[in-house]
């Protein structure tokens, strides 16, 4: 069962049972609408064991009334839950000191807990994970605090398949430099600080055009400020590295408290000159219209890993097609920048390594280019609803555009970067990508990967309807909860939006929905949380064990799957 369903089912009562395999839970008898069921066991702590006392638990169900429901647990950790209705409940818990969580938690899924005749939903053991801490301090090169410095966490673990890091959260530091991040799961950590110096000042360029009678264009600079205070701070890891290539981890362990002091040290702040092709060597035919372009910028900073950071620098166009961009540390960044000549705009978008000032001129090649395409369903009519598409990159970016009625979208309003994008339809929910080609960009399966310099024009064949598959994990013939449930489409490479995952429920029961038209393997791998099933040949072994499918629009498959051992 996904954390979203659960959620929905504590907060706001939206979430459905309709498409769980067919239970005791699904009967509509009269013996069965008597609240005559119960749910009880015992908190313990995950790590020794022993019975947690005054912990909060709560239930609660979709279209039940009453169902929400809050305990205390008592010297023994003992909770229950009288008088309950068949349905599906979701568990949590909360203590403090203590992770708080659902039932069987890993990531974004838990197991929902089952009840109806010859269900046994007595006697569980919910084991909640101490919470452990990262704190410090923030001081500058006076060694004096730093106070409302934007302070980062950054977590590396399996996500989606694949091991990667990714920002956990954030906040900021007090007025005597202290910052402490609480209530972490046991894991890999690294912590970083953004700030700026209190002191300081800003170097701004004048530049003076010049044109002799060649027509190129120089300029004569002058300088405003006091470049000594000139200086930034750069982006810092624990315990003093500019990216995540040298931090150093911090291993949370449960209920530990670990310190992470930082110490800032200003360097020169740099700049950044940045011409678009059209602003170096004009005719006079065409000066008069460059004086009409427009430019602007956005810096990134890439602290490795697929993540970047906005850079708190400042942009200025200081000549038509001219940008300088200032209050920049040494480092690695994705310049993105946006130019507009007589009503035309131009995106582009280009890596750079600075260790000191300098001037760029980017080209056609480095700019973005317009995608735009038609999606239309297999029989060439145009979807009513108008779908949504969305393209979305590996590390979570994702750019999105509506369709007119005749299914044209275009991403002309966004800067699409160079990269490789997963195709799909965000709305409306029963309409999938089942095919695509595409002209200026490379396709492979629904993986869209953009170059530069050039337009993308994309067509985009949708299957109106998607499936469900429901089942039961069974271990020597009886059901099994907690277990990792994975659909596998039949080409895994370049598809990972066809993936779908859940965690069996306290009857082995489980569901995968939205499922796109096609053909798949369900696999049930217990204890594999931990498994990196998206890297390339990792998943393949499982596929003998498990149980193929076919889905078409709007179908529904239930299926019983052997459990596996990673």
């Amino acid at each position: 069962m996904t954390l979203r369903a659960i959620f929905c089912v504590l907060l706001f009562g939206c979430w459905a049972q309709e498409g769980k395999p067919a239970t005791a839970t699904a009967a509509q008898s009269g013996a069965l609408e008597q609240h005559s069921f119960r749910i009880s066991g015992t908190v313990v702590d995950a790590m020794g064991g022993q019975p947690l006392a005054q912990t909060q638990v709560t239930i609660g169900a979709q279209g039940i009334r009453g169902a929400s429901q809050t305990t205390t647990t008592g010297d023994d950790g003992r909770f229950a839950f009288e008088k309950l209705a068949p349905g599906q409940y979701s568990l949590f818990a909360k203590r403090r000191g203590y992770v708080q969580q659902f039932y069987k938690q890993h990531e974004q899924f838990s197991t929902a807990i089952i009840v109806g005749p010859d269900l046994n939903t007595e006697n569980l053991r919910f084991e909640l994970r101490p919470g452990g801490s990262i704190s410090g301090q923030v001081v500058d090169e006076m060694n004096e605090p730093v106070r409302n410095a934007q302070m980062l966490l950054f977590q590396r673990g399996v996500a989606l398949g694949r091991r990667s890091t990714w920002q956990d959260s954030g906040g900021q530091t007090d007025d005597l430099g202290h910052y402490r991040f609480g209530h972490l799961a046991p894991g890999t950590y690294f912590v970083a600080v953004s700030a700026q110096p209190w002191y300081a000042q800003r170097v701004t360029h004048q530049r003076v055009e010049q044109v002799p009678a060649s027509w190129i264009r120089t300029f004569q600079e002058a300088t405003n400020g006091e470049p000594e205070l000139d200086v930034v701070y750069p982006i810092t890891f624990f315990p003093n590295a500019p990216d995540i290539a040298g931090a150093a981890a911090i291993t949370v362990r449960p209920g530990s408290t670990e310190i992470a002091d930082l110490r800032l040290q200003p360097v020169p702040a740099l700049h950044m000159i940045v011409r678009v092709s059209s602003a170096v060597g004009e005719a006079p035919a065409s000066r008069d219209a460059a004086e009409n372009e427009n430019v602007s910028a956005q810096v990134l900073q890439s602290l490795g890993e697929e993540i970047q950071m906005g850079v708190p620098a400042a942009s200025q166009q200081i000549a038509p097609g001219v940008v300088e961009i200032s209050g920049i540390p040494p480092g690695r960044f994705s310049l993105q920048v946006n130019s507009n000549k007589n009503g035309e705009s131009r995106s582009h978008a280009q890596s750079v390594q600075l260790t000191g000032d300098a001037e760029l001129i980017l080209s056609e090649s480095s700019s973005s280019g317009a995608v735009s395409g038609v999606a239309r369903l297999e029989n060439g009519s145009a979807l009513t609803p108008a779908p949504t598409l969305v393209l979305r990159k590996g590390s979570g970016e994702q750019f999105a555009a509506q369709a007119d009625q005749d299914g044209g979208f275009s991403f002309k309003d966004q800067t699409v970067p160079p990269g490789a994008y997963g195709v799909l339809v965000s709305q409306p929910a029963f309409v999938a990508v089942k095919s695509m080609t595409a002209t200026g960009a490379k396709v492979n399966g629904r993986i869209l990967e953009i170059g530069g310099g050039q337009d993308v024009k994309l067509k985009v064949v949708l299957s109106e309807g998607t499936g469900q598959v429901t089942g039961f994990a069974l271990k020597d013939g009886k059901p099994v909860d907690g277990v990792m449930v994975v659909l596998v489409p039949e080409v895994p490479e370049h598809n990972l939006v066809l993936f779908r995952r859940d965690q069996s429920d306290s009857d082995g029961s489980f569901l995968l929905g939205g499922v796109h038209p096609g053909k798949y393997t369900v696999v049930a791998i217990e204890n594999g949380w931990e498994l990196e099933w998206f890297a390339p040949g990792v998943i393949e072994k499982y596929l003998a064990g498990g149980e193929s499918v076919q889905v078409a629009a709007n179908s529904k498959i239930e299926v019983k799957v052997k459990v596996r051992q990673p």
